[in-house]
């Protein structure tokens, strides 16, 4: 526990020696200072040393509610202070003290249906009331999530409540379309928000155009901002790179550098590795890596993380083993995934085996990701024993729930070796839904290996299924071509050209150390 500040410290003394002989205020002031460091003394101070003497205000209950720390004892105290405050008559008469109990709601454990309960009833509803309801909404991420933000958008207009910075900022990421975008964006430009000082409205409209696919208009925001700083840059950077243009993700996080000369943070490093990593550019890898030693961030996890996936996925397996094998930072599993990977992805299934074998030998507990990538690299080289003993262990031994992509590298490992029967036995065996990834694994191994009845099989159950990767429904219509089973030929071909999936066109280049 921190020391208490010497002005904090006299007037706990004061509060202690006489607690009828001073002012609320001051007692307030007090409960306020407490609540950051001291959790428990304000209401202890509350219950001993106040609510014998004298009537608390509204303001003395803000300050409880800031002060309680989450968990189930928190909630009862939440409860408590809330029945408090509406036999008082305080609740409906201070918006303050509303809002401070919505968000003590929200917090862990949260209760949402009683916080919605108190927003409904509530008389004066503030920005801060549907600020809060709405950041609840959005951190939960899902559609329906989307549609209660703009709900409450609004009933915020029904209740002639002006939207503020804030509401802005939280109500951009629930836009799925340019158009609610650039609705939010006039507004913002018409309120004011979008001036020289003003950073958070600007970058978070950065991000918003990037995610609906429109960076054109976050690259109008970005140039049209009177002043930058790291945040919108590293939003046009990862904007930039989440819509396939990592030439220009490159180009702006040079700009940051050279333009504005803002120094970049960890989080726009990583943005800019994705970029790198997609144009298979080692060169601008050995920058950024080069950039970080030199600005002292290396050494960070997800940093270190992201040179080693960069440097392994663009050829260079000695720059990333050099990076995972320093010891002057700390990994994780997602350290081991990423060179277990890159070697799998090279066929170097042995060394990814070994690096496996060492992870569980140091005490790391593997994941799916982990799994995957070395069942995959197992694949590759046709390593079937390795794959199958390393699968019964990490679910039965670690207990790691298979996922869809693993039970489709089983399958694919045991076909590729010419045991299509087994791959079949083993899609019985689990009890996983087995979907597009295992069906397609098996209808490339049965065409391989000319297995005509498992074929069939595996045809009718994507066909059945209606998706997955558009080479295994073109490998369907071959298959019933050969039988000539045109009817199917042709819904196969129907539902690729007329569904969302198109076959991309394969592309390839060389790009030297």
């Amino acid at each position: 526990m921190r020391p208490l500040p010497a002005a904090v410290a006299s007037r706990l003394a004061a509060v202690l020696a006489d607690p009828a002989g001073v002012p609320l205020p001051v007692f307030n002031s007090l409960l306020s200072a407490l609540a950051a460091s001291h959790a428990h003394l304000p209401l202890h101070l509350f219950r001993r040393r106040l609510l014998p003497r004298r009537r608390p205000d509204a303001f003395t209950l803000s300050a409880l509610t800031s002060s309680l720390p989450s968990g189930t004892a928190a909630a009862a105290a939440s409860d408590a202070l809330h029945a408090f405050a509406l036999r008082l008559g305080l609740l409906h008469a201070d918006p303050i003290l509303a809002n401070s109990l919505l968000r003590l709601y929200l917090r862990p454990p949260a209760r949402p249906g009683l916080a919605r309960r108190l927003f409904d009833e509530m008389p004066a509803r503030t920005a801060s009331s549907y600020n809060t309801l709405i950041t609840r909404l959005h951190s939960r991420s899902s559609g329906a999530a989307d549609e209660g933000v703009w709900g409450l958008v609004r009933q915020m207009a029904e209740d002639r409540c002006a939207p503020d910075r804030f509401t802005v900022s939280a109500v951009l990421p629930a836009c799925t379309s340019a158009r609610s975008g650039r609705e939010l964006h006039c507004y913002a430009v018409r309120a004011g928000m979008c001036g020289a000082d003003d950073f958070h409205v600007s970058s978070s409209l950065v991000s918003m155009y990037c995610r609906v696919d429109r960076p054109d208009l976050a690259w109008a925001v970005l140039d049209g901002m009177e002043q930058r700083n790291v945040v919108s840059w590293t939003a046009m950077v990862g904007g930039y790179t989440e819509n396939g243009m990592f030439q220009g993700a490159v180009d702006a996080f040079r700009a940051m550098w050279l333009i504005d000369g803002i120094l970049p943070n960890t989080v726009a490093l990583i943005s800019v590795l994705s970029a790198v990593e997609a144009l298979s550019a080692i060169p601008g890898g050995k920058q950024v890596h080069g950039f970080a030693v030199r600005m002292a961030m290396y050494g960070e996890v997800s940093l270190s993380n992201a040179l080693i996936d960069t440097y392994a996925k663009c050829g260079a397996l000695h720059y990333a083993r050099r990076v995972f094998d320093d010891t002057s930072w700390c990994k994780d599993v997602i350290s081991w995934g990423a060179m277990i990977l890159g070697y799998g992805i090279h066929g170097m299934g042995v060394e990814a085996v070994a690096l496996f074998d060492q992870m569980l030998a140091s005490g790391v507990k593997p994941d799916s990701i982990v799994g995957l990538g070395v069942l995959s690299a197992c694949c590759r080289a046709g390593l079937v024993l390795e794959g199958l003993n390393i699968y019964n262990s990490i679910v039965k031994d670690h207990g790691v729930q298979p996922t869809e992509e693993m039970c489709a590298c089983i399958v694919d490992l045991l076909g590729r070796s010419g045991h299509v029967d087994h791959a079949l036995d083993f899609i019985k065996s689990t009890n996983l839904e087995p979907g597009p990834s295992v069906w397609g694994a098996l209808l490339d191994a049965s065409i391989t290996h000319t297995n005509k009845e498992i074929q069939d099989l595996a045809s009718k159950s994507l066909l059945r299924l209606g998706e997955g990767k558009p080479s295994d429904l073109v490998a369907v219509s071959n298959v019933n071509a050969s039988s000539e089973r045109w009817n199917l030929v042709e819904r196969v071909r129907n539902t690729i050209n007329q569904g969302p999936l198109k076959k991309k066109t394969g592309r390839s280049w060389v790009n030297p150390t």
